[in-house]
């Protein structure tokens, strides 16, 4: 994926299907700067993690 649809994805009201590592995340947050999201896995409540917006696959 890259930066711009990622923040496009965080920012939009209704949820996309975007996975990391085969799970389906949430868009926390994106770093323009570093390239980076802050995720969290959906069926995972609590533990955020910053990953690659390039390692985001949407579905």
């Amino acid at each position: 994926m890259n930066l711009m649809r990622a923040k496009e994805i965080k920012d939009d009201p209704n949820t996309k299907d975007v996975v990391y590592n085969g799970k389906y995340i949430y868009i926390n947050d994106v770093d323009d700067e570093r390239q980076k999201a802050v995720i969290h896995y959906l069926k995972e409540s609590g533990r955020e993690f910053e990953v690659d917006v390039t390692n985001l696959k949407e579905e």
